[in-house]
């Protein structure tokens, strides 16, 4: 049979800016990705699906609401946002990495009162809760506002929490001002990977002549990477059919 494995969970906030910030990094690319590792507790932290001039979204998982970003062609806005993520891999006891995510989204709905929260950087550094004044008073003005201003650390892990300070804090280091006490963090993003089949660097599975590609089976995560793993099985069967042509 097939073998599988967990590939776990991300969980953390959206990020918002104004573009003037992100603009030296957007012109040249336009998704730029960090990966920070974290010095306290030595955990992967990450920054994915880059939107310049984009628009902070709702996610509905019926029984919770998380976040996301887009942009539109012809339509822009003032701020760039992304997401800000802290891989989680359970492993024993629990190594139900789909439910734990699924308990932190209905938390933080439960917090947000049915809506995600809304926190500017410098209030969460300093532990206090975020307010529509304080926003409001602010030069950065949020995309999204069908949201309750709140504490994120009220809804996510203490742990999670830790690597989204600093990995946003060393981030600050190559790319000046993401760290403001302006920047708005939207809570939660939480990214659910599905179950990786185990195969051969042909992404051939245990079962002879059945090859995966894509989201779906584990072996990738994101679009690009999607259709990329989609060449390889694609070159190795036809490499297979010239060989049996030949004999």
């Amino acid at each position: 049979g097939l073998s599988v494995s967990q590939r776990g969970i991300e969980v953390g906030v959206r990020v918002e800016v104004h573009n003037d910030i992100m603009d030296d990094l957007t012109s040249v690319i336009y998704d730029p990705t960090f990966f920070i590792r974290t010095d306290r507790h030595d955990d992967l932290t990450r920054t994915f699906c880059t939107n310049r001039g984009g628009f902070v979204a709702l996610e509905n998982y019926q029984d919770f609401v998380c976040v996301n970003g887009h942009a539109y062609r012809d339509r822009k806005s003032d701020n760039t946002n992304f997401a800000f993520l802290s891989k989680v891999v359970l492993t024993e006891p629990v190594t139900d990495n789909q439910a734990y995510g699924e308990s932190i989204g209905r938390l933080a709905s439960i917090i947000g009162g049915g809506k995600p929260i809304l926190q500017r950087f410098g209030d969460l550094r300093r532990g206090r809760r975020s307010t529509w004044a304080k926003v409001k008073a602010g030069y950065l003005q949020p995309t999204m506002t069908d949201v309750v201003c709140g504490d994120v650390s009220m809804a996510l892990p203490g742990r999670i929490m830790a690597n989204l300070r600093e990995g946003l804090t060393k981030l600050n280091q190559v790319v000046p001002g993401v760290a403001n006490d302006e920047t708005l963090l939207y809570a939660p993003e939480i990214k659910f990977f599905a179950t990786q089949v185990g195969t051969t660097k042909e992404l051939e599975t245990a079962v002879a002549g059945l090859f995966v590609a894509g989201d779906g089976p584990g072996v990738a995560g994101n679009i690009v990477s999607a259709a990329a793993t989609g060449l390889i099985p694609a070159k190795a069967i036809l490499a297979r059919l010239a060989a049996e042509a030949a004999t």
